[in-house]
């Protein structure tokens, strides 16, 4: 029985620009930051080249599970944070960074995350996040390209 790669599965990937599925990944450490008042993490996923792939959480106050502010916790994605116009724990997969900007979007439709602390250092994990292709515009889906991340802890500071 071969478990590696097929043919398909790395067309896929060079069409899609990230992996199909990362499972458990190590540990990762990454940056804290602002945008229009939500906090934001970024974890580099692949340095490349040619671009970079991030995993990126946006935490807007007042929305979502954050109605109350932002509070440590364990968060389920569905709902209004299944969504990418509504939510309040945005959880997004960016491929492909280059000087130019990212090529292809991917935002989360289910999975559950973790923060043991919101204040940096922010620390916390993540599980079963399921990730589509999105238009980042329109923010509906665009394209066949899916990514899974099994398992993963973060600090980001």
């Amino acid at each position: 029985m071969f478990d590696g790669p097929s043919a398909i599965d790395a067309d896929m990937s060079a069409t899609c620009l990230v992996k199909g599925n990362y499972g458990d990944l190590p540990a990762i450490t990454g940056t804290v930051g602002s945008v229009q008042g939500a906090t934001t993490l970024t974890f580099v996923l692949d340095p490349g080249p040619p671009g970079k792939d991030d995993l990126f959480f946006r935490l807007v106050p007042n929305k979502g599970p954050f109605a109350s502010g932002l509070a440590p916790g364990t968060y389920a994605i569905g709902g209004a944070d299944a969504n990418y116009s509504t939510c309040g724990l945005c959880t997004n997969l960016i491929a492909d960074i280059t000087t130019q900007g990212p090529t292809k979007f991917y935002f989360t439709s289910s999975g559950s995350v973790t923060f043991d602390t919101v204040t940096a250092p922010i620390t916390g994990h993540a599980e079963n996040l399921a990730f589509t292709e999105i238009d980042i515009t329109s923010g509906m889906t665009d394209g066949p390209c899916v990514s899974r991340i099994a398992s993963v802890m973060f600090t980001a500071q």
